[in-house]
Formats: structure tokens, sequence, C-alpha cells
């Protein structure tokens, strides 16, 4: 692993805590990754910190990320020397940050100015340890928004308002066939309570990373404020209007929900030996739905390949994915006439 950065940034660094340290996990996103950057350098709040880990990247993107760090002494680049996934990027930046709080911003998102600014003091005026926001979704396929694409919708409802989510609210609403999950969630967290409480990501993980360590954090006596306000642009993988994937990461077929299903299995054995059977629950019927996605991505692959009948003979021989095909079909007509009159407007 080596470091770039400026000298005289480091020593300041060291002098004082920034009040935010923004983590940014990247790999083969060269396309988006400027304005990533850029989205952390022009926030509102100055005082902050941007670690880069380039994770054994294969396209320019840590070239992209030094040359940044070349004209911003706020900037600190990692390139890491193997690939080993977001949860591992992650830990090692936790582990050097020195932001009083800490924000994730994915290599194909960015942050609206002040995003920092306002979740911070939200968790502060709550006295919580946990901020996240509401989030504009992007269809990068759709170039008539901008450079960064389209804005589809928001996450959730605004008017439900800004509210307090426990374990409890955890339990009860989140669900990974939903239109939004707590799992995408993109927090600002207290780095004291990181530290106090040892979490960390499950490394295991390549999907579903977020949510558990949302779990985590919540299992441990954590509470979040979730603001009804969006001032995060998350890019959706594959365009639910363009019908594209985005060409950063690992591209297409990025969901690995087998990896998914035995990193749920891990938990299910640590919260029963922990002893929280509500999340238990929640972890099995999780399994189920990650179980129900593994025929259905695999006859969308066989699609894609123009393979039609064997698409449809596997999707035949998995009842456990006729009801998930049916809230897509669904699903896919719904949002068509919500952006459809969304784009007229």
């Amino acid at each position: 692993m080596s470091a770039a950065g400026s000298a005289n940034g480091d020593g300041a660094r060291a002098a004082r805590a920034p009040r935010a340290s923004v983590l940014i996990p990247v790999y083969n996103s060269e396309e988006t990754l400027d304005r990533c950057i850029r989205s952390a350098m022009r926030q509102s709040l100055r005082d902050i910190e941007i670690l880069v880990a380039d994770d054994a990247s294969t396209d320019g993107s840590f070239s992209v990320a030094r040359a940044l760090a070349e004209g911003d002494a706020r900037i600190r680049v990692l390139q890491l020397a193997h690939n080993g996934g977001k949860p591992r990027a992650m830990n090692i930046m936790m582990g050097e940050a020195r932001g009083d709080w800490v924000a994730v911003l994915d290599a194909d998102d960015a942050f609206v100015e002040t995003r920092l600014e306002r979740l911070i003091a939200a968790a502060e005026f709550h006295g919580v340890d946990m901020a996240a926001d509401n989030q504009f979704y992007i269809d990068a396929g759709l170039k008539e928004g901008g450079a960064d694409g389209t804005v589809l919708r928001l996450a959730f409802d605004p008017a439900c308002g800004e509210r307090l989510i426990t374990l409890s609210d955890l339990v009860a609403e989140a669900d990974s066939f939903g239109d939004f999950d707590f799992g995408l969630l993109k927090p600002v967290i207290r780095r004291r309570f990181v530290a106090e409480h040892r979490l960390a990501y499950h490394e295991a993980s390549r999907l579903a990373e977020d949510f558990t360590y949302l779990m985590n954090y919540l299992v441990a006596g954590g509470r979040l404020v979730l603001c009804a306000e969006a001032f995060y642009r998350w890019t959706m993988p594959f365009g639910t209007v363009s019908r594209r994937w985005t060409t950063t990461g690992a591209g297409a077929w990025r969901y690995d929900y087998r990896a998914a299903l035995a990193a749920n299995a891990h938990f299910i054995d640590r919260m029963t030996q922990a002893g929280h059977p509500e999340v238990v629950r929640m972890l099995q019927r999780r399994g189920r739905q990650y179980r129900a996605m593994i025929p259905y991505l695999d006859a969308q692959r066989l699609a894609a390949q123009r393979r039609f009948l064997g698409a449809a003979a596997l999707i035949g021989t998995h009842p456990v994915c006729w009801g998930l095909l049916g809230r897509r079909v669904a699903g896919r007509l719904r949002r068509a006439i919500g952006t459809a009159q969304t784009l007229r407007a």
C-alpha cells in the first residue's frame, strides 16, 4: 500500500484532527472519479480530509486521484496492492481517518455541496452518532440531465420528514426487494463510536456490506437520524429507463447474491449467539430474498446472451423467484409511467 499527498497537509492533519473524513473506495472508476472527488472538495464544510483507496484498479483511477491530490493538501490517496473489495478498502481507510466524523462516498456518486455540514449538524442536534439522508437516483445512461445523467426520483418520500431510526425500525422496514432499502444509505458516523464499539465492514461481503455495517451499528446501541432532504447523488448501477449498466467498478452483473447469501448466514449465526432473535428473523427474510435473486439474475444473464429458452426454463424450474418476477414487471411498469410523467414536467 502506498500513499500520495502533500507533506505539509499531512503535518497539519497530525497537529489537529479535521472535522470530517470522506472515504472514497475506488475500483475501475476512472470515468466518474474526478466528479466524485471534486464534489467532496467543494463541500461547504472546508475542514475535511479526503481519503481515496484505489483497490488495485486496472484503469487510470489512481492517476486521476493522484492528480487531484497534488492540487489539494486535504486529499490522501492509498494504492492497495491487491483487489480486496469495498469492505477491505473501507476498513483500511477507517484506520487511517482522523476526522471527528467519517462519511462514505462511492466512486461513481457525488455529494451536494452542503451535505457534510447539514448531516453533521443534524446528528449533533439530535445527539446521535450517525446521520444519513434522502438520495437522488441517477440514471447515468440518460444524459439529458447533465454529464452525470438524469435524476429519475428520490429514494423515499420526503413527506415522512426527519426521523430517528432505531434497530426496531431496521427490523420492521428493511426490504431488499423494496423501492428503497436501508442498505443503500450512505451515512456519516462519529469516528469515536466506531473506535469504542470496534465497528468494521465484513470483508467477505461483496454485496449488502453497507446494510450489515448499519445493522451492527444499531445492534451496538447506536441511533440514526434520517434526513428527508436529498444531499447524495446515487448513480444506479443499472438504469431503469436507459436499460444500461454503468461502466464503473465491476461493470455489468456486479450483484453477487451467492456471496451475499454466505455473508448473511454468517450474521445469522452471529446474531443468534448474541441473542437478537428479531434481527435473526429479519436476516432470514433477507436470505430468502437473496435465494430468489440467484436464479433470477442467472436467467437475465442467459437472456442477455439471447438464450431465451434457457432463461425461461431456469425461471420455470425455480418457483422461489416467481413472485420476484411478478413484482419486478409490475414495478417496472409503475416506474416507467412515473418517469415519463417526470420527464414531461
